[in-house]
């Protein structure tokens, strides 16, 4: 029986969730920013880094489904169940 590899989720294989996070937290760093030099908290440049985080993160789930997540190679990390057919 073969043993399920465990997936490890570092920066160098998994750059869009780091482009996510880092444009999340800058939204909220201008948007503090903002709020604490009375300014609007909403402006384009908090607009433009949640579209971004909101794209980075539709990619990650987009190239790496959950449901069937492959290694650098493109081989799946779980053995995958064969599928039942009809008796011959």
């Amino acid at each position: 029986m073969a043993a399920t590899v465990r997936r490890t989720l570092t920066p160098s294989l998994n750059p869009t969730g780091l482009g996510s996070a880092a444009a999340a937290i800058y939204a909220a760093v201008v948007m503090i920013w903002n709020a604490t030099h009375h300014h609007g908290v909403i402006d384009p440049q908090v607009i433009v880094a949640a579209i971004g985080a909101a794209a980075f993160l539709y990619a990650r789930f987009k190239v790496t489904p959950v449901a069937d997540p492959k290694d650098g190679n493109g081989v799946p990390l779980k053995p995958v169940a064969p599928p039942a057919g009809p008796a011959a």
